[in-house]
């Protein structure tokens, strides 16, 4: 199954159409790409190939990895963070990934599942430092630090700070040397 999205995002007089759609197992990756008057102006593809061998990873994830990265997006342009991340991307050689996007709550603990790869070759990269952080509104922060394995792979275990009405935002960072590559989330209640 091949999931996609399409957005129309009006910014004051110019309207953004956004496009993230998966390539399928052949090609396991997600592109999104941003057009403004048929022109492509950025874009921004996802491998998934390490997710395939997870025993966790099914369709329902992949459609919540699509959807994330569409509105992820979608947030930058109407933010206007999106060619300052465009630029970011494109001179950082490393990727960090959250491997269980839908399935990290655990009760009242976030298990974060993250890999650190090398962008391009896909290769794991070993002993990267990563950083959660957990933000609510109210305060409290939530902070926790980690080096990856052989696997380029760490799993963080974090207590669950009460959503408020605001909810909270995750960001997850990764540093390998003089490279740095992060991903946020916002989580809320649901209803």
């Amino acid at each position: 199954m091949i999931f996609g999205f399409n957005s129309d995002v009006p910014v004051g007089k110019v309207v953004y159409h956004v496009q993230t759609e998966d390539r399928g197992p052949s090609n396991p990756a997600i592109d999104t790409t941003v057009y403004v008057g048929g022109r492509v102006i950025a874009k921004r593809t996802t491998s998934y190939r390490e997710f395939l061998a997870s025993p966790d990873f099914s369709d329902w994830e992949l459609q919540v990895l699509v959807e994330r990265q569409h509105q992820q997006l979608i947030e930058e342009i109407r933010t206007g963070r999106l060619a300052e991340i465009e630029e970011e991307a494109a001179r950082s050689q490393i990727s960090v990934q959250l491997l269980n996007p839908a399935t990290f709550m655990v009760g009242t603990t976030a298990v974060l599942r993250v890999a650190v790869i090398q962008r391009g070759t896909g290769q794991p990269l070993e002993a990267a430092t990563v950083h959660a952080h957990i933000e609510t509104g109210a305060g409290h922060p939530v902070h926790l630090e980690a080096k990856t394995g052989v696997e380029g792979r760490v799993e963080m275990q974090l207590p669950m700070p009460h959503l408020g009405p605001g909810g909270a935002n995750l960001l997850i960072q990764a540093r390998a040397g003089d490279q740095q590559d992060e991903i946020r989330y916002s989580l809320r209640r649901r209803a």
